[in-house]
């Protein structure tokens, strides 16, 4: 298309979703190549950097997150504060050994239970666009949602001073989502219907 196509939806006080394109391509699986970044409290998760990704995870992992609204639940999620349920998370996954994070037992079993199963985990999305180590975690709970952001940094400070944590009315937060999946979809059709 020739045309870099940028997209910001949101508060990226609060939360707010960034791409950009530098290539559309025709494939559904792809869509384009480009950055995406999610934003969380003020801070940016993601590659900010041209052709970081291609973008068709990111907008995948976006509608099947819209399609699964309230079904990203973590009872126990108001009870943890996000430091430990950031440690707990990337000790479990990735053994590192971080201190601290720990919760009692009936909060870390249903965390086990429940981070996949619940798809908890929004990024990393199966792409590079969060190479740099970023994570964030949803958690649907009633009227709001919980967004937990951290980078498995190479140490724990650096690690613990990425955290952010933010909770937003959930009817906002799908909002955001499906004015990013509307307009990055518009975009990637317009380019389909210049190919024919």
């Amino acid at each position: 298309m020739g045309l870099i196509m940028h997209i910001l939806v949101g508060n990226p006080e609060m939360l707010a979703i960034e791409s950009c394109v530098d290539e559309f391509v025709a494939q559904k699986s792809q869509m384009g190549i480009g950055y995406f970044l999610i934003h969380v409290g003020g801070r940016q998760y993601g590659v900010k950097k041209p052709r970081a990704c291609v973008m068709g995870n990111s907008y995948n992992e976006i509608v099947s997150r819209i399609s699964q609204d309230g079904k990203h639940i973590l009872n126990s999620s108001s009870k943890i504060d996000s430091k430990e349920l950031s440690i707990y998370i990337l000790n479990s996954i990735y053994n590192r050994g971080f201190e601290g994070g720990v919760i009692p037992s009936q909060w870390s079993k249903e965390i086990d239970d429940n981070l996949y199963a619940n798809a908890l985990i929004w990024a990393p999305d199966g792409d590079s666009a969060f190479d740099d180590g970023s994570h964030v975690v949803q958690v649907d709970d009633g009227q709001f949602a919980r967004i937990t952001a951290f980078i498995n940094a190479e140490t724990q400070d650096e690690f613990e001073n990425s955290i952010s944590d933010v909770i937003l009315r959930r009817e906002t937060f799908y909002e955001t989502l499906g004015a990013w999946a509307r307009e990055f979809d518009g975009q990637w059709k317009v380019f389909l219907n210049s190919l024919s």
